[in-house]
């Protein structure tokens, strides 16, 4: 019985592989949608294994060639309570982020509306005034204003045209698909000293970044954008504990 349990368990995790191997190959926006609450937890916290077993191949990478530089949640949490930053690292910042990156892989006026009203919150934040979108002491009024203008021409277009968007993300669901993890991987760089050797390391320095979104964006498509926000939370654990 154990031998067959575990043989389970090892066909569970080659087939969740599988199955992401096959999405990054030939990205689909039409996936089966799984409404099973239970096996969609269980799909969850063994994509979170996987996860978690390629990320400490990372960290002995990185450990062994490169020097660690400090996690971007280092400086979150010195900004903040113990009991605030949990909130955001597990709840609000999951959220926030999925919202920008996965929320719109589904196509609907008001799910890009939300998407460009966020993500032009943050850029605006960290490209314009080089401040972090956890700011709310300069230029907040500006920064609001601006992503809702920009979130308001998004809907009027959205809804104007909004067949030739559906098909656009039809057609481009695999760009749209791969462009979510890279603006994903740049959004935890620190663009405002993104030096060539860095720009060289890209995809070293974000790997746990440009697998988690490669993971996110098939959860959202095939589970829903809950599970891709619980993933999320679920992989920020530790790290929030780490720095805690």
């Amino acid at each position: 019985m154990k031998n067959k349990s575990k043989n389970s368990v090892k066909e569970v995790i080659v087939q969740k592989i599988k199955a992401i191997v096959n999405f990054v190959k030939n990205p689909d926006n039409k996936l089966s949608r799984s409404y099973d609450i239970k096996k969609n937890l269980k799909s969850v916290l063994t994509f979170y294994l996987i996860k978690l077993f390629f990320l400490s191949l990372w960290i002995i990478v990185m450990i062994l060639f490169l020097d660690f530089e400090p996690a971007p949640v280092v400086e979150i949490r010195n900004k903040m309570s113990p009991l605030s930053f949990l909130l955001y690292a597990l709840l609000l910042g999951p959220i926030l982020e999925e919202a920008i990156f996965r929320l719109s892989l589904v196509f609907k006026p008001w799910y890009i509306t939300i998407s460009v009203l966020l993500l032009t919150y943050v850029l605006t934040s960290k490209l314009v005034y080089g401040i972090g979108h956890l700011n709310i002491e300069d230029h907040l009024l500006v920064r609001i204003l601006i992503s809702i203008l920009f979130a308001l021409i998004t809907y009027f277009f959205a809804n104007k045209y909004l067949n030739y968007f559906l098909k656009f993300w039809n057609v481009n669901f695999r760009w749209i698909y791969y462009c979510s993890i890279i603006f994903f991987a740049l959004l935890h760089l620190n663009l405002l000293e993104l030096t060539f050797n860095k720009f060289l390391l890209f995809p070293l320095l974000t790997f746990p970044q440009l697998l988690g979104g490669t993971i996110n964006g098939y959860i959202r498509i095939k589970y829903g954008f809950i599970y891709s926000c619980l993933f999320h939370g679920i992989n920020n654990i530790l790290p929030a504990i780490s720095v805690l």
